[in-house]
């Protein structure tokens, strides 16, 4: 079992309506610009926390905490990640998965097993604009297969893009809700520097202009059930 990163014991924000305790799995796929935990990405970032640790806090913290955010990096570049899961499961916590989507396979069995409540899947720009975030056109296709995978699926979940100026343009954004027409809820998540952004001389310190995340949102209202602004 490899070593977590780093937990954060409570969150209210990371898993809606559930108050969570937030793991944070090493290694990532992909290199964002924007990425808030930018050593997560980095070569081998080293884990800072063992299984038992964890689970030992959960164990303290069981009429508190209800649920667990699984975050990242990438958590489905985890080998055990069913295996870890599955324990969650088995102490009766909900479990929230947060992923790019370029491993749909992985996606798939964790559906099919119940592991995973509710799915938070990052779309950062339309297909054809991934090559400023990976290279690999199959983890491109990936994603394609997981919106489909997600929207077909009983479990709870949501699309989210974190909108960066330089990235996104408005027309950018109406592509991807094209893209997702029919899903029932769409995140935009307005950039706002931290330290750990992955690449600060891109992304700068300027947060994202909250009049453009609205303009953007009455663009794409019709496409989705639910369109919400995270600034």
């Amino acid at each position: 079992m490899p070593l977590i990163y780093d937990f954060m014991p409570v969150s209210l924000s990371d898993y809606p309506g559930v108050v969570a305790c937030t793991v944070f799995l090493p290694g990532c796929n992909f290199r964002c610009p924007y990425c808030h935990n930018g050593p997560l990405v980095t070569q081998s970032p080293e884990g800072k926390v063992t299984e038992g640790i964890l689970f030992e806090y959960l164990e303290k913290r069981k009429n508190l905490v209800d649920g667990v955010c699984i975050t990242g990096g990438e958590p489905t570049l985890w080998g055990d990640l069913g295996d870890f899961l599955e324990k969650l499961k088995k102490r009766g916590l909900k479990v929230k998965l947060d992923t790019n989507g370029s491993r749909p396979e992985v996606i798939k069995e964790l559906l099919h097993k119940g592991l995973i409540d509710y799915v938070a899947v990052d779309i950062k720009v339309p297909p054809e604009g991934y090559n400023l975030f990976t290279k690999q056109k199959e983890y491109v296709e990936g994603i394609i297969k997981t919106v489909e995978l997600i929207k077909a699926s009983s479990v709870d979940y949501e699309f989210r893009t974190t909108v960066h100026e330089k990235i996104l343009s408005l027309e950018d954004i109406k592509a991807i809700a094209r893209w997702l027409s029919g899903a029932k809820k769409y995140v935009l998540q307005g950039y706002r520097y931290s330290e750990g952004v992955l690449d600060p001389e891109f992304c700068g310190g300027k947060p994202c202009d909250v009049a453009f995340l609205e303009k953007a949102k009455e663009e794409i209202l019709n496409h989705f059930g639910e369109v919400i602004i995270r600034s």
